[in-house]
């Protein structure tokens, strides 16, 4: 008779506490806001260096 394995595959469901889903949501939680101010910040790098590359374009004098 074959020897049935004790470890887990993919198709068992894991059963987890609602202090484990909780430490889960709150990680992601995290995550999603360490994105979010990433991304805020590299929008507003882009829109202040845009704005220095126009005012920079106009301020110049034109050269003969």
């Amino acid at each position: 008779m074959p020897k049935t394995e004790s470890t887990m595959t993919q198709h068992q469901p894991v059963i987890l506490t609602a202090a484990e889903i909780q430490d889960i949501e709150a990680r992601a939680h995290a995550m999603r806001a360490a994105a979010m101010a990433d991304a805020l910040r590299a929008l507003g790098r882009g829109t202040g260096n845009l704005v220095l590359k126009l005012s920079a374009r106009f301020a110049r004098p034109r050269t003969a």
